[in-house]
């Protein structure tokens, strides 16, 4: 089963984020509020998606992000954010979600990134 880290700032959506994970089917998930807290859980557990925030109170998710998988490889990324514009520049693979979102899209989206075909999700 497939570990998530989130980034996010807010502890009220990312706890909203991590329910959505758990339902979705990671077996784990993490959250990072700042961007070294978010690369420094990469390095604890590489993580089979990222969820992340653009616009963070210490950073950015976008930069914590390219950090993280410029040192560990490619990872599925999930852009769940209220600032769809920071994303200029995000790789065109990844999905970006504006907030408001509801769970069930959240967790809809969430569960096809961890269980789609050909992808090892046993981080």
């Amino acid at each position: 089963m497939p570990h998530v880290l989130i980034i996010e700032d807010s502890y009220l959506f990312g706890q909203f984020v991590c329910d959505a994970a758990i339902l979705a089917g990671a077996r784990t998930v993490e959250v990072a509020e700042t961007e070294a807290e978010a690369e420094q859980a990469a390095t604890r557990r590489v993580p089979a998606l990222i969820v992340a925030d653009v616009r963070l109170r210490r950073g950015t998710g976008v930069a914590a992000v390219r950090r993280i998988t410029g040192a560990g490889g490619p990872i599925p990324v999930l852009y769940v954010t209220g600032h769809p514009e920071g994303c200029d520049g995000c790789p065109s693979a990844d999905t970006v979600i504006q907030k408001p979102v509801s769970h069930d899209r959240l967790r809809d989206t969430i569960q096809r990134f961890i269980t789609r075909p050909g992808r090892s999700v046993t981080h």
